[in-house]
């Protein structure tokens, strides 16, 4: 059995596109049960994956482009494979309308990536996928923001965290955990919602000039936030202090702004 990489990329789009071979599967899958960040990857993946086949009109398409697209990615593959594993000859070709599909996909990760240099704004989406499908579990379990802040402190969160109760706006209080994004120690939060909405809370130490661009700034009571839009989910992020905290949602994306207005403080 060859070695696993520290971190997988080429398997992991491999996996999910079902051309993993059968012989490396339980490999790969014993790598994702013990590695974080790579189960954050493929949720990623398949959240780019999700949106692409619900916004790309593959109708559209015009004649003969989801060939040469699979042709191009099939050529890549390829040559990273060989890179990697000599022996492995090349497989088969995925099938045209895939290629497209995660040409798109592709797509997406890329300008995500390019607005947000650390990579946050896309950490932040796959944690709340995650949240979402229960793959990224509570650690504790209160509705009572006091009790959640209290968990916080006693795990270690050095910094002050803002747990606020928004029954108010119909949105009850879950759980939270601490979590890790890019590295940096998180308070991750979760809110239920109407019609099942999610809302997951997360604060860390950082600041907004390192997520880039964003597809709308707004401002209230003199504090700026800046939202992204991925497809079905809005990203919020504001500043208090030298924490940075965002809310991210599947959410109409106004509301999710509005939920932030009410949790924001100045400080």
């Amino acid at each position: 059995m060859s070695p696993m990489p520290g971190h997988l990329e080429i398997e992991l789009q491999d996996l999910l596109d079902g051309r993993l071979e059968a012989a490396r599967r339980p490999e790969i899958e014993a790598h994702l049960a013990a590695c974080e960040r790579c189960r954050r990857h493929l949720d990623a993946l398949r959240w780019a994956r999700d949106v692409a086949l619900k916004q790309v009109p593959i109708e559209a398409l015009p004649p003969g482009l989801a060939a040469r697209v699979g042709a191009a990615l099939d050529a890549e593959a390829a040559k990273e494979r060989q890179a990697r594993h000599p022996s492995l000859l090349r497989r088969s070709r995925r099938p045209l309308l895939m290629a497209a599909t995660l040409a798109a996909a592709a797509a997406i990760l890329f300008l995500v990536s390019r607005r947000s240099p650390d990579g946050i704004v896309l950490a932040v989406a796959s944690d709340f996928l995650s949240v979402r499908r229960q793959g990224l579990l509570l650690e504790t379990e209160s509705s009572d923001p006091v009790a959640i802040e209290q968990f916080f402190r006693a795990s270690g969160i050095t910094f002050r965290t803002r747990v606020f109760d928004l029954a108010m706006m119909q949105y009850r209080l879950t759980g939270g955990r601490v979590h890790s994004l890019q590295g940096r120690p998180s308070a991750l939060f979760v809110y239920r919602g109407p019609s099942d909405r999610t809302l997951v809370c997360q604060m860390y130490q950082g600041k907004a000039t390192d997520l880039g661009a964003p597809d709308e700034s707004r401002e209230n009571d003199g504090i700026t936030f800046s939202v992204f839009r991925e497809g079905p989910l809005t990203l919020v992020f504001w500043e208090e202090g030298d924490v940075l905290c965002v809310l991210a949602s599947d959410a109409p994306a106004e509301e999710v702004i509005q939920l932030a207005y009410a949790k924001a403080v100045k400080v």
